[in-house]
């Protein structure tokens, strides 16, 4: 019986060893997953790659704009005509024309999807119908610098004169609504997605402020703060889609904001794009050597979880990077700071490249 109770002793230790050297090997494998894996039950956070591409073949691209429901992009061209594209199949879904054949410099998309506004450079305006192609109005004006926007009923188109006024033109009498004046300051502030903050760069270079949009603070409150904890110029913020908190470019890197107290969350340097998946972490180790990027621009993705971080470099290329960990995903090609746009309700990003074609990315499985 001694015997017996022994082997049994020694099974049992066995049993117990392998199960855990088995664990241990696969919580090591699991370290050496691609960002996209799932680990012990966590859910994974998606892989960021280049989807394909639109536009080649066509006339230069000089303008983007995704329709508010992330489905479409409307791609501007050098020749004044813009295309309409399928986000999913890529496939071409229209061509519009009007008279002007000067580059579209900007464009925008009706709240409702249906309409498309885009500005020429000469001072000329066209608005097609999104679904036909036809021309709905065309105006030319000196007022008409850039098409920035629409009113909320998706009656009348948003322009700015390129110096410190904005218009409202209406599409159905043919006329400006009104024309206001906005500052200097005014327009390099940065509204928070929920339109309860603003950011904006003070006098003194490189240095962000916070203040409500209402200008009302709560008991205790502060009316505006500023943003603490780094050394050195922000030369750019971009918020969090739940507006919680804000990126910066810095020198060398993106910097992370808390919102409501302007305090630094954590920094993440960014290196010149080499082997794209080596990148640094948000502790700042990265291991490559590889010099620090000067970036100039960074935009948040769209959403309430903020996955990714599009930071533009001082080259003809841009990086994107996870929001949380700095880990450098993809290089993205851009041909300048205005070439790339999220879409609204996604995280699928478009660029015009320097080979003047729009890339897109994003998720995979999207």
């Amino acid at each position: 019986m001694p015997v017996f109770l022994a082997v049994l002793g020694i099974a049992a230790v066995l049993t117990v060893a392998v199960f855990v050297g088995v664990r241990v090997w696969r919580n090591r494998q699991g370290r050496g997953q691609s960002p996209g894996a799932a680990h012990d039950g966590v859910p994974a956070r998606p892989e960021f790659r280049e989807l394909g591409t639109v536009a080649s073949g066509r006339p230069r691209v000089t303008a983007i704009a995704w329709r508010p429901d992330g489905a479409r992009i409307a791609v501007g061209h050098v020749d004044g005509s813009v295309s309409i594209w399928d986000a999913d199949t890529r496939a071409e879904l229209l061509t519009g024309r009007g008279k002007s054949q000067d580059a579209v410099d900007s464009m925008s998309w009706s709240p409702d999807g249906l309409l498309l506004a885009a500005a020429h450079r000469h001072d000329h305006m066209t608005v097609w119908n999104a679904a036909s192609a036809d021309v709905v109005w065309e105006l030319d004006s000196g007022d008409v610098y850039a098409v920035v926007g629409w009113s909320e009923d998706g009656r009348s188109v948003k322009t700015y004169n390129g110096e410190e006024y904005y218009a409202l033109w209406n599409i159905d009498n043919r006329a400006c609504e009104r024309s206001w004046f906005v500052s200097i300051a005014e327009q390099g502030e940065v509204v928070s997605p929920d339109g309860r903050l603003a950011a904006w760069e003070s006098m003194a270079e490189g240095r962000w402020t916070l203040h409500r949009t209402d200008w009302q603070p709560g008991p205790g409150d502060e009316s505006e703060w500023e943003l603490v904890g780094h050394r050195g110029p922000i030369h750019a913020v971009s918020w969090k889609g739940d507006s919680s908190q804000l990126a910066g470019a810095v020198q060398g890197g993106v910097a992370v904001w808390s919102a409501t107290s302007g305090q630094l969350v954590r920094s993440m340097p960014v290196e010149r794009p080499g082997d794209v998946g080596s990148g640094g972490s948000g502790s700042g180790a990265s291991g490559s050597g590889a010099p620090r990027a000067g970036v100039t621009y960074v935009s948040w993705s769209p959403g309430p979880d903020g996955l990714w971080i599009l930071a533009h470099l001082d080259s003809p290329t841009s990086v994107v990077i996870d929001a949380e960990t700095g880990q450098l995903l993809a290089e993205v090609s851009t041909r300048d700071r205005g070439s790339s746009a999220w879409a609204p309700i996604s995280d699928r990003l478009a660029t015009i490249g320097t080979d003047s074609v729009v890339h897109l990315y994003g998720e995979q499985s999207k």
